[in-house]
């Protein structure tokens, strides 16, 4: 399932000439995180959004999952405007914001709780995310006994739990260590494949580190220095399913040294160097 594989999908993230930003209060001038920011996702793509520090990407994820507005363009969703958030979007946080009072198993089921879906088949879907993560046996463990990384499958699957169109993972790894890290992108690139409700996923993925978005992407797109632009969507022309092994290829060390020097030419920009 490679980039240029998702062309003929019905798309299912439309983002047309989108600016963000907030007024300064002392003078009223408004300051653009995201700007003239245009492009498609396909139904079931993952797309990784890389980019150098401040360039809106956490903000433009904000934007998608309607905790914040636009203030000009549009931003649609299965062809109807984003005006906030919904049951169509589940949003995986740096942090695993795991309610501590409830074990792993009412924690994965919450979002299906809340929607009122909590019923025979919610259980059950409930009972194979928990398997799908590779947490059997840590049901009824609460928050405090687990991991960092084990916390972060179970944020996974609480995502995945409500069946969302969209998953929205903002840099969901950022705080494991980098073995943990290894481990948690292989299980993320299987989970995403295995999930079997729709087939699989349409993901958007936040990260700061180029390798793990050319590994986990079918497209990797390029924020510009801030306000963020879109610079270029890079193809991750690597078969499915993937493992770490590939991670040694010269197929995937020629797409890590072009996004990283996209990204890194917009970084000298940031800083003010040359254009």
């Amino acid at each position: 399932m490679a980039g240029s594989g998702g062309r003929d999908r019905a798309v299912k993230l439309a983002v047309r000439d989108v600016r963000i930003g907030y007024r300064e209060r002392r003078n009223g001038r408004f300051f653009a995180a995201v700007q003239n920011l245009s492009f498609e996702i396909k139904d079931n793509e993952f797309i990784a959004i890389v980019g150098p520090s401040g360039c809106g990407k956490t903000t433009f994820l904000s934007a998608v999952a309607g905790l914040i507005e636009i203030a000009s363009g549009s931003l649609e969703l299965n062809g109807h405007a984003i005006q906030g958030p919904g049951p169509d979007r589940s949003l995986v946080f740096q942090q695993h914001s795991l309610f501590p009072w409830r074990t792993v198993t009412a924690n994965v089921g919450f979002g299906l709780e809340a929607q009122g879906r909590l019923d025979e088949h919610g259980r059950r879907r409930v009972s194979d995310l928990i398997e799908l993560v590779g947490l059997n046996g840590k049901e009824g463990k609460y928050p405090r006994e687990l991991s960092g990384g084990m916390s972060q499958r179970v944020n996974l699957a609480r995502a995945l739990a409500t069946d969302p169109d969209l998953l929205l993972l903002d840099e969901p790894f950022a705080a494991l260590d980098a073995q943990t890290r290894e481990v948690m992108q292989e299980e993320l690139t299987r989970v995403w494949q295995a999930d079997s409700a729709s087939g699989g996923k349409t993901a958007l993925f936040i990260t700061h580190d180029v390798p793990e978005a050319v590994y986990l992407a079918d497209r990797v797109l390029v924020f510009s220095a801030s306000p963020g632009r879109l610079v270029e969507s890079v193809d991750i022309d690597l078969p499915r399913p993937r493992d770490p092994g590939v991670k040694r290829s010269k197929e995937f060390a020629e797409l890590n040294d072009h996004v990283l020097g996209l990204v890194m030419q917009q970084a000298a920009i940031s800083r003010g160097g040359a254009r």
